[in-house]
C-alpha cells in the first residue's frame, strides 16, 4: 500500500470497526438504513479498487525482486570467478564488483521489504472488504419487506392548488424510483421508499434539483396514496406545504 494512503486506510478501518459494533437495529428509519447501505457500497467499491491497485503494485514489485535476485546471483558468480582465478581481474576489478554486489543487495532488500509491506496491505484490504460485506448483508436483512407493489402509473393531485400530474413508479423491495410530469411543464425524477404501507418520495426537478418531499400512506386496496407534501424551495406568495392524493391507473386490457 502506498505510504500516503496508509494513514487514511487505518482511519477508515477504525471507523468501519466502530460501525460494525453498531447493530442494524440501531438505524431505526428505513431511509437511514438505505443511506448507510449506499455509503457502504461506495466504500466497498473504493476498497476493492485499492485492493486491485495494491495487487498490481505487488506483482510489479515481485517481478522486480526476482530480477534483482538474479542480478545478485550473477554478480556473485563473476566475483567467485575473479577470486578463484578462473577470470583475470585486478584488485580494482574485485573492489568494483564488491561495490556492485553491495548496491544490488541493497536494492534486493528494499524490494523484499516493499513486497512485505504490500502483502500486509493486501491482507488489511481483504479484512476491510469482508467487514464491509458483512455489514452490508446485515443491513439488507434488516430492511423491512413490503408486499404491495407501487410499480405503475399514478394520477396525482396537489392540494390546495388542485394541480395535477403523473407519477411513474417502479418498486424494488422497499426502494422506489421513477419519473414525474406536472402541469406547468415541471418534470424530473423520483426517489424514495415504501415500508409497511408508508411512502416517502423525493422530487428531483430537471431544472431546480431536489425540490420537494412527499409523505403518504397506501390505502388497503393498494391503489390510492394520500399524504402531505413540503417544498424545499420557497416561492413568494405560493404555498410551501399541502396535501396530495394519487390514484393508480388501471392497466390497459391486452
Amino acid at each position: 500500500m502506498r505510504r500516503g494512503a496508509a494513514a487514511p486506510a487505518l482511519v477508515v478501518c477504525a471507523l468501519l470497526v466502530g460501525a460494525a459494533a453498531v447493530g442494524a437495529q440501531d438505524l431505526k428509519r428505513p431511509e437511514e438504513q438505505l443511506a448507510a447501505i449506499y455509503a457502504l457500497k461506495v466504500q466497498l467499491e473504493v476498497e476493492q479498487q485499492r485492493l486491485d491497485d495494491t495487487l498490481q503494485d505487488y506483482l510489479k514489485t515481485s517481478a522486480a525482486r526476482e530480477e534483482a535476485r538474479t542480478r545478485v546471483r550473477h554478480l556473485y558468480d563473476d566475483l567467485d570467478g575473479m577470486i578463484s582465478g578462473k577470470t583475470d581481474a585486478t584488485p580494482e576489478d574485485v573492489d568494483a564488483r564488491e561495490a556492485e554486489i553491495a548496491r544490488a543487495e541493497q536494492d534486493l532488500e528494499t524490494l523484499t521489504r516493499r513486497g512485505r509491506e504490500l502483502r500486509l496491505g493486501l491482507r488489511d484490504s481483504h479484512e476491510r472488504i469482508t467487514l464491509l460485506q458483512d455489514r452490508l448483508g446485515r443491513l439488507r436483512k434488516a430492511l423491512p419487506s413490503d408486499t404491495e407493489s407501487l410499480t405503475g402509473t399514478w394520477t396525482v393531485t396537489y392540494l390546495p392548488s388542485g394541480d395535477k400530474g403523473t407519477f411513474i413508479l417502479r418498486q424494488s423491495g422497499t426502494l422506489l424510483v421513477g419519473e414525474y410530469a406536472l402541469e406547468g411543464g415541471w418534470r424530473g425524477s423520483l426517489q424514495g421508499t415504501i415500508v409497511n404501507g408508508k411512502v416517502l418520495l423525493h422530487r428531483i426537478d430537471s431544472k431546480l434539483g431536489s425540490s420537494q418531499s412527499l409523505e403518504g400512506n397506501l390505502a388497503p386496496d393498494g391503489r390510492t396514496l394520500r399524504g402531505h407534501w413540503q417544498n424545499y424551495i420557497l416561492s413568494g406568495g405560493e404555498p410551501t406545504t399541502g396535501d396530495w392524493v394519487a390514484e393508480k391507473k388501471e392497466r390497459p386490457e391486452s
